[in-house]
């Protein structure tokens, strides 16, 4: 059978040859510029390693048996390097036992071929090397402009909420200020309204305060206070918030008699837990029961919260932790979009990990571990 290398044009090829014999060099430069490719030489490893460094080319063609510095340690520090991991090195040698080619994959070569060099062997080996480096170089750019979108999406998002802070205050400030005409407090339907609004503006405000936060903690800018935590105690603190507005529902918690501590920042830790709460009293059913159970082992404790809501589909089991996403049901919203994410962040912050165990129709437990103090 017969193999044609397609010619390609001499912008998409750059080749450096790598042999510390001139004639060498030579043939496979002649054969190499017959495919219309770019060539460039270097006579040993350290004069190879330099030029790669100045001009990284899109594939190499390293010689093995070489003086001072041999084929194989210039690809153990190429792929070693993450500037030049990702460079195609093809490997030309006159050793092509199954011992020297393991010694070659080992190093992170790519490819091999043997002398005397087949010309279309080489030619389509050169040629299908430089289509993969391509294909490495447009993915590389492809996520580079995404990491850009995303750091000016952030960007935005940042300041927005970060303006709608000073308005969104203003509103508080003056929804209070209406619930009180000439000195006479609303009654009846208009304090009703008026509350509406305000707890419509503080939820609001909690939102942007856990943008603001998620924000901080995935840049690494929110520093953590660590004391000394006993995490039984932080739960039945936090549960105790929140029971005037479980109306109904039963709050329990069950814990280990003795203390399990953990290093942590108290306010970051009771703000997860409230989260993890809040969300498992508005998905229960008002006679429903809500369990906090907190356990450990010798390496890490452990917090789960586990409701009588109407569980989460597997689809959505391993996104509800990402940010904005919501998972809608037909009697409750699952996740704020928001309150999961922030979550996430903290107890990761922590070295801790999240998740999420739930059967549609049986309810839910959000857990999450903590590193032993």
């Amino acid at each position: 059978m017969t193999y044609h290398a397609t010619p390609l044009p001499p912008e998409c090829g750059r080749v450096l040859v790598v042999d510390d014999e001139p004639l060498n060099r030579e043939l496979l430069r002649n054969a190499l510029e017959n495919l219309r490719l770019e060539v460039e030489e270097a006579a040993g490893g350290l004069e190879a390693l330099k030029h790669i460094a100045a001009s990284p080319p899109d594939v190499v063609l390293l010689d093995v048996a070489m003086p001072a510095m041999d084929g194989l340690e210039v690809c153990r520090r190429l792929k070693g390097n993450p500037d030049t991991a990702a460079l195609p090195v093809i490997m030309v040698t006159a050793h092509v036992d199954r011992g020297d080619r393991l010694a070659g994959i080992e190093a992170g070569a790519n490819d091999y071929l043997g002398k005397p060099v087949d010309i279309q062997d080489l030619m389509l080996r050169v040629r299908n090397a430089i289509h993969v480096k391509r294909l490495h170089d447009g993915l590389q750019l492809a996520l580079q402009q995404v990491r850009e979108l995303e750091r000016h999406r952030d960007s935005l998002t940042h300041m927005v909420v970060h303006d709608l802070r000073s308005p969104l205050t203003a509103i508080l400030t003056s929804l209070q200020l209406l619930t009180l005409t000439e000195g006479q407090p609303l009654g009846g339907e208009d304090l009703e309204d008026v509350r509406t609004a305000e707890r419509a503006a503080q939820t609001m405000a909690s939102m942007i305060a856990s943008l603001l936060d998620i924000s901080r903690l995935e840049t690494g800018a929110m520093p953590l206070r660590r004391t000394r935590c006993d995490l039984a105690t932080v739960v039945r603190t936090s549960v105790d918030t929140l029971r005037l507005l479980a109306t109904g529902r039963t709050l329990s918690v069950s814990s280990p008699e003795e203390a399990v501590a953990v290093s942590a920042d108290r306010d970051i830790l009771q703000r997860v837990i409230e989260n993890l709460a809040g969300n498992a009293i508005r998905v229960t059913p008002a006679d429903g029961t809500i369990v906090f159970a907190i356990s450990r082992n010798a390496a890490a404790a452990r917090v789960a919260v586990t409701d009588a809501g109407p569980g989460i589909p597997p689809e959505y089991c391993d996104k509800i932790f990402d940010k904005f996403v919501q998972v809608e049901d037909r009697r409750a919203r699952l996740g704020t979009g928001l309150g999961l994410t922030f979550c996430k962040l903290a107890v990761e912050a922590h070295g801790g990990r999240i998740g999420v165990e739930s059967e549609v129709g049986r309810g839910s437990t959000f857990w999450f571990t903590l590193p032993m103090e």
